[in-house]
């Protein structure tokens, strides 16, 4: 029922078309607060269409520029070529983009995207606490494969009336101003085959590697950005299977964790909108490929729990194991940079990569796209405001990726074989997080603040505020006190 309702949602797209109030416009009194003409961004993912949702009240026009074509039903896009894996929209991405495009959280559900409540709905295994309680604390998100999340997105979007997305749109490069200080705009190839430039005010590279900034700044003769680089070199195997008729009632979602240096193998089960499970195994010691059902179930039967095994040992055999390499995780830190050309900013992977095994990629892009907008609002009353917009973000964005990326790298770098420097407090950061995690278990309100924490509502300095601190100390001691015994 729920597949035959999403078909209909998406194909025939009524909920946009012949919703007159949805198609958006912007209001009269922002239009006084305008800081230009045109606004250009490089990229049609998540963190793209999010930041020009964001960017729509503040310009006349926002320009998307998308390599791949797209089309209006749930498809993969070569640009995104892990879209056929697991993706997580953590619930600080999802509040970000019902933010930015009011309903879109609305739109989600509706289209079939299935509700999980953490930690009530999500088997969450750990090597060395076993399985976390399953506490209800209303943080709920909403299960759905890539595709669908984008298209939904995408819809969103296309709804506002100054927002266009040209498909099958290639950059060329960004055209610097003359004198060469600023940005003039961007040179593309159109999907006829022919070369346009656009002249704006402002230009967002989303475009994935950052490369249409990165040949700016060398055409300009100006520094690259440093970039910090952790090697994680893994690799992962995805199967999608019907949930079997008598699946398990105690949970929804499944994220099973590795025993570094011992099992290098990690997997995650997660509901999508068609009623089955999207399954992956990552792993960071890869020799091989998994290539049939058989020895997925098999490399399932290695992780350090049953549960994975258990639960797809009934399903239907796919039709194919699906593979993706991931090799490294990179911040190029623009945000140091003495300061950018003026008119161009970076947003999502073009600014930092995760490694997508944990998750974070899509939610870091709306909660930076949500920066953003406030920066929008607050440039807007500058003499300058497309200069205090970039200052303005630039200062701010790397509090918004700090959190995610210490939590993806440290999980990371517990491996021997991870390429990167670790902190000089590396040793003492894992003992606070297995500490962390015994309080957890224990005490509901330390197991609160590290969910809310790494569904990144909060920012990770929550963990070590006064009362979470004691909490944690509490239980350490009691722990101890329990062994002596």
């Amino acid at each position: 029922m729920i597949a035959e309702f999403t078909t209909d949602l998406i194909e025939n797209r009524w909920w946009f078309d012949d919703q007159e109030w949805l198609v958006l416009s912007t209001p009269a009194s922002d239009r006084l607060r305008q800081l230009g003409r045109l606004a250009v961004v490089v990229g049609a993912g998540i963190g793209g269409l999010a930041a020009a949702g964001a960017l729509a009240p503040y310009f006349e026009r926002v320009e998307i520029l998308e390599r791949d074509s797209v089309t209006t039903a749930v498809a993969s896009r070569s640009g995104t070529p892990q879209d056929r894996h697991p993706h997580g929209l953590l619930a600080g991405g999802l509040r970000a983009l019902d933010r930015i495009f009011s309903g879109f959280k609305h739109d989600l559900a509706a289209a079939g995207a299935v509700p999980v409540t953490f930690a009530r709905d999500v088997q969450f295994e750990r090597p060395d606490v076993g399985v976390l309680p399953k506490r209800d604390f209303g943080i709920s998100v909403l299960c759905a494969k890539r595709p669908l999340i984008e298209l939904v997105l995408r819809r969103r979007a296309e709804a506002v009336a100054n927002i266009t997305l040209r498909s099958a749109s290639r950059v060329i490069g960004i055209v610097p101003a003359a004198g060469g200080a600023g940005v003039r705009g961007v040179q593309f190839v159109n999907g006829s085959g022919r070369f346009e430039t656009l002249d704006a005010d402002l230009v967002v590279d989303a475009s994935g590697r950052g490369a249409p900034t990165l040949s700016l700044l060398d055409a300009l003769c100006w520094d690259r950005p440093q970039m910090t680089e952790i090697g994680v070199d893994i690799t992962y195997a995805t199967a999608v299977v019907e949930i079997p008729p008598h699946a398990t009632s105690e949970w929804k979602a499944v994220l099973t964790l590795p025993d570094p240096p011992y099992v290098a193998l990690h997997a995650i089960i997660v509901p999508t909108e068609d009623g089955r499970w999207i399954s992956a195994i990552a792993d960071h010691n890869a020799t091989a490929r998994i290539e049939t059902w058989e020895a997925f179930l098999e490399a399932s039967r290695s992780l350090i729990t049953p549960t994975v095994y258990n639960a797809l040992r009934y399903a239907q055999p796919p039709g194919s194991i699906r593979h993706y390499r991931f090799p490294v995780s990179t911040w190029k830190h623009f945000e140091r940079l003495p300061h950018l050309p003026r008119g161009v900013l970076l947003i999502a992977d073009a600014f930092c990569r995760f490694n997508p095994i944990h998750g974070q990629g899509m939610s870091s892009a709306g909660k930076q796209a949500l920066l953003l907008q406030d920066v929008l609002d607050r440039a807007a009353e500058d003499p300058d405001p497309i200069a205090a917009l970039q200052a303005g973000f630039m200062t701010e964005v790397a509090s918004v990726l700090e959190t995610p990326w210490t939590m993806s790298t440290s999980a990371d770098l517990a491996f021997p074989q991870t390429r990167g420097k670790r902190p000089d407090n590396f040793a003492e950061a894992r003992e606070f997080e297995a500490a962390l995690f015994r309080a957890a278990v224990a005490d509901p309100v330390v197991h609160r603040a590290m969910l809310e924490v790494a569904q990144l509502l909060q920012p990770q300095q929550r963990l070590r505020e006064p009362e979470i601190m004691r909490r944690i100390e509490a239980a350490t001691r009691a722990v101890v006190t329990q062994a002596a015994a």
